[in-house]
């Protein structure tokens, strides 16, 4: 049995990794692999469980009290990440991939990031009496809102070709994705500012990808500081993303020839 495990595991893991995901996530997806694989459950079946199961984690973020309840919660959310890394796994162990599926979760994931978001607000603002936490929570869904709007515009085709670059072929690079730009939108970077940025890119990366994070919050009974550092990251990528379009696509036509 273990053996099947690390089989699965090596026949569906990916080149270009997060330690999490490659330590943590998906070797515990490909002990799902290895009953599924011979079953009718298909990946979209996986994918969409994945949101039941974080639904239930939201719910449980919003109500259970004390560190107990958070702790709950936050195994909750892993559990349906697990998932969430299980369906693709399945998807390449059985060799089935579709560009639908990948938009499937890249979907899911978006709205897990606003239930996450929503229930963090509700359940500080339950248990610390202020308002200021349902407000913090609403300004959080919007940058999360305008973030992967942003995203998915720039990865259009149409978007490509007015700008001259490649089109993206992934549909998850913000969400469950959690952020992770494709390797075509990754150029080389030499000059020293060009790599603190890409530095701090890097670093947004990682706490847009909560799992990686979250049961380290759990654990210090501290879950404002995802709110904060969520809000914080989603806030900068829109500002970036929105200059980015305006520089490329609000420059000045050359004037035609008479």
């Amino acid at each position: 049995m273990l053996r099947q495990i690390a089989d699965a595991y090596h026949a569906t893991r990916k080149q270009r990794d997060i330690p999490w995901n490659r330590w943590v996530a998906r070797p515990a997806a490909a002990v799902l692999l290895v009953p599924l694989a011979h079953t009718r459950v298909t990946p979209n079946q996986i994918t969409l469980l994945s949101l039941v199961v974080f639904a239930g984690a939201a719910v449980l973020m919003a109500v259970a009290p004390g560190q107990t309840g958070l702790v709950l919660a936050v195994i909750v959310i892993e559990l349906s990440y697990v998932l969430d890394c299980a369906d693709g796994q399945l998807a390449r162990l059985r060799g089935t991939s579709t560009p639908v599926g990948a938009h499937l979760d890249f979907l899911m994931d978006e709205l897990k990031a606003f239930l996450l978001v929503a229930a963090v607000g509700v359940r500080l603002w339950r248990f610390d009496g202020s308002g200021r936490w349902l407000l913090e929570a609403l300004v959080a869904l919007l940058a999360v809102a305008s973030a992967i709007s942003l995203t998915t515009f720039v990865r259009r085709p149409e978007y490509a070709a007015a700008v001259g670059q490649a089109a993206s072929t992934g549909a998850g690079d913000y969400g469950g994705g959690f952020g992770r730009l494709p390797p075509s939108q990754e150029p080389a970077r030499r000059s020293f500012v060009a790599r603190v940025i890409g530095a701090m890119e890097s670093l947004g990366r990682f706490f847009v990808h909560y799992p990686s994070y979250l049961p380290f919050v759990a654990v210090a009974n501290r879950i404002d500081i995802f709110l904060h550092v969520y809000l914080a990251v989603n806030a900068a990528h829109t500002g970036r993303s929105l200059l980015a379009v305006a520089h490329k696509l609000g420059r000045p036509s050359a004037p035609r020839a008479s």
